[in-house]
C-alpha cells in the first residue's frame, strides 16, 4: 500500500508514519469527547482530567499536547495557580548533535508498557502455583491417609485387613477349643 500525503496530515501536523497519523487522529477524537463533556467554569474537575491525562500518557502526539497546553491556559485562566499545573511531558528528544554531525534528527523514545513487567511476574506466580498443584496431587498419591485420590482403595485394604484378623481370630479359637476339648456352642 502506497503512502498518499493525505494519510501523514493531521490536525496541521504532517507525521512520518501513518501509524503515528493514525494515533494523531484517535487523539482528536479524544479531545472533541473532552471538549463535549469537559466545563471550563469548575477548574478543578478540568484540572483533575488534566492530571490523570498527563499521568496515564493519553496524549503522546503533537496534537494531543497542544490540547494539553490548551488545558494549562484554560486553568490559569480561571484561577488555578501555577504550581498546581503539571507541566506537559514531551516523551522525546528532539535533537541528537554529535561532533561529526551537524543534521539534527528526531526520535522518539520508546515507552515500555507497564504490562510486559506485570505480564512476567503473572507467568512466573502462574508456574509456581501449577508446580505446588502437581505436587499436592504426587503427594495425595502416594499418601498413606484415605483421600480422594485413593479413597476407594484405602476403605477395601482397611476391611481385608479386618477380615483376615477376624479369620485368624477365629482359627485360633478353634484351635483352643480343640485342646481344651471344648465343644463349640453353635446357634442354630
Amino acid at each position: 500500500m502506497e503512502k498518499r500525503e493525505d494519510d501523514l496530515v493531521v490536525g496541521g501536523y504532517r507525521f512520518a508514519t501513518v501509524a503515528d497519523a493514525e494515533t494523531a487522529r484517535m487523539e482528536i477524537k479524544k479531545v472533541e469527547n473532552l471538549e463535549q463533556r469537559l466545563d471550563y467554569r469548575k477548574p478543578q474537575n478540568v484540572l483533575l482530567v488534566y492530571n490523570r491525562a498527563v499521568d496515564n500518557q493519553v496524549f503522546l502526539t503533537p496534537v494531543g499536547l497542544s490540547y494539553l497546553q490548551k488545558m494549562q491556559k484554560e486553568m490559569i485562566k480561571w484561577g488555578v495557580p501555577a504550581d498546581k499545573i503539571k507541566p506537559v511531558p514531551l516523551y522525546g528528544t528532539f535533537s541528537n548533535k554529535t561532533a561529526n554531525s551537524r543534521s539534527i534528527r528526531i526520535s522518539v523514545a520508546k515507552r515500555h508498557p507497564e504490562y510486559q513487567g506485570r505480564f512476567v511476574t503473572s507467568l512466573l506466580i502462574n508456574v509456581v502455583l501449577v508446580l505446588l498443584v502437581a505436587g499436592m496431587v504426587v503427594i495425595a498419591w502416594n499418601s498413606d491417609a484415605p483421600n480422594i485420590v485413593n479413597y476407594r482403595q484405602a476403605v477395601v485394604n482397611e476391611y481385608s485387613e479386618w477380615e483376615q484378623e477376624l479369620t485368624e481370630r477365629e482359627r485360633k479359637v478353634r484351635n483352643a477349643e480343640r485342646e481344651l476339648q471344648i465343644e463349640s456352642l453353635k446357634t442354630e
